[in-house]
């Protein structure tokens, strides 16, 4: 397979890029429904063997096992950085890479723009059922025909259909299938909240319910209680003051608490506690809000943007051209550091509105933080060798990820790790200054040679053994 580097390739990428930029020039404008519908394929097509082209380098970059290199867990990972994709895409390309791989008929259509990158993912996913994977791979030919000639939702349906009817000559029935695939996860919206999704068997799910029934209807007598006190016995459905989904949430809730503080008094058990992060202006400005002071625009805001332009240079982005107005932003980046002071969030960075927050702080128990400007938490001594206890948190404080380029295993999920070795000959101290959050993958091989430091800025650059940084 070719490189970058080869002529012929570099002249094809350009011609590529070249079109592109006529076609932007050219603006398109459908005249009618029939054009517009020939205009959406034929670009649909274009985009397709793009796609094609993506998922091919993918695949080659994992069998020729380029991404360990730099240090990369996978070669998803490594084109998710090098690439800036979110971690759903990098793995939406991986899955596609290894259906492909198995399904040569379909990854022609796929190649040529005959099959779409929906059903291709569809296929993906219908392949990473263990129990159908063989048959799938077998009937290549007629998924392939069938994925180019149905329309999306019937081709879904189908396929479906015919992994139910498959699955079914298993060895496991129904519901030891739904008990093995059991699942649960809490996901943080782009708004701020959070989506409980949830899949088990028929008896957790009998038995859940049960107990989330039992839970609702005390909420609800806790609303006619006070609905009473408020308004006697003519009281209605109406004075109640929650709603139905209210409720529910709220009964889930204390279900999650109630297991809380049972784990907190069993024998070994230990009292879970949320770390909620916030900077101090931010603190004390909300705090003034909530006791009744007219509070003003923060004025930090001005220089929001400006502060995290100032932390990054033109070199950061690997798509950046050498004019334009993206070109001529760089260059009137000022500095700033209002961007790096506002903080009110969870230590993995979901996002809080600073009233929940200081809401916490009046009912629970707040464990207080001092940072330095620049994000990193005081010196705590080298009385111990292992980052623990309050010295792990004021760790994971300083980033919302592992710090390795492309990572993005949560710092909840990560290991303390000394940046100057704690024994000889650094006998780097146990102090957060020394100290990054690492997850587990990086914290090992980063004693092969790799070297990851933290900057002036906060920043973490992160060198391979011959010394060049890895961007």
């Amino acid at each position: 397979m070719a490189s970058v580097a080869d002529p012929e390739v570099e002249a094809a990428l350009a011609a590529t890029r070249a079109g592109l930029a006529d076609l932007r020039r050219l603006a398109l404008h459908p005249a009618d429904v029939d054009d517009a519908a020939a205009c959406t394929r034929a670009l649909e097509r274009c985009a397709r063997e793009v796609r094609a082209l993506q998922v091919q380098v993918l695949e080659q970059i994992e069998r020729a096992g380029l991404h360990h290199a730099e240090g990369h867990r996978s070669a998803a990972i490594f084109v998710r950085h090098k690439a800036n994709l979110s971690k759903a895409e990098a793995k939406r390309r991986a899955k596609a890479a290894r259906m492909l791989r198995a399904m040569p008929l379909v990854a022609a259509g796929f190649a040529v723009g005959r099959i779409g990158a929906c059903q291709v993912d569809r296929i993906a996913r219908t392949l990473g059922n263990r129990r159908v994977r063989a048959a799938l791979v077998a009937a290549d030919e007629d998924v392939a025909v069938l994925a180019a000639r149905l329309p999306y939702p019937e081709f879904d349906a189908k396929l479906r259909d015919w992994e139910r009817l498959t699955d079914e000559d298993g060895a496991a029935d129904r519901s030891e299938r739904n008990h093995q695939n059991r699942s649960a996860s809490l996901i943080a919206e782009f708004d701020g909240s959070w989506l409980l999704r949830a899949v088990c068997g028929g008896l957790q799910g009998a038995e859940m319910r049960d107990i989330f029934d039992h839970y609702i209807e005390a909420e609800v007598l806790t609303d006619w209680a006070i609905a009473r006190r408020e308004r006697g016995d003519d009281a209605t459905v109406d004075d109640l003051p929650r709603t139905d989904g209210q409720r529910r949430m709220d009964a889930l809730y204390r279900i999650f608490c109630d297991a809380a503080g049972h784990l907190a008094t069993t024998p070994g058990g230990t009292q879970i506690c949320t770390e909620l992060v916030i900077d101090r202006e931010t603190f004390e400005r909300e705090l003034r809000r909530q006791h009744g002071e007219q509070v003003e625009p923060d004025q930090r805001l001005a220089g929001f943007f400006a502060d995290l332009i100032a932390t990054t240079t033109p070199a950061d982005d690997p798509f950046a051209d050498e004019e334009g107005p993206v070109a001529e932003a760089d260059a009137a980046a000022t500095e700033a550091d209002a961007g790096r002071r506002y903080r009110s969030e969870t230590v993995d960075g979901h996002p809080l509105h600073p009233s929940e927050v200081v809401a916490a702080a009046m009912v629970a128990h707040v464990r207080r933080v001092v940072m330095s400007s620049k994000g990193v938490v005081l010196d705590m001594g080298r009385r111990e060798r292992l980052f623990r206890g309050a010295r792990r948190t004021a760790i994971l404080l300083t980033n919302h990820t592992c710090p390795w380029p492309g990572c993005c295993v949560p710092v909840s999920n990560c290991q303390g790790d000394h940046l100057h070795g704690w024994a000889a000959p650094t006998r780097g101290p146990t102090d957060p200054e020394n100290g990054a959050p690492l997850c587990g993958w990086h914290n090992r091989i980063k004693e092969q040679g790799f070297r990851v430091v933290r900057d002036a800025d906060g920043r973490w650059p992160v060198y391979r053994p011959d010394g060049s940084e890895i961007v």
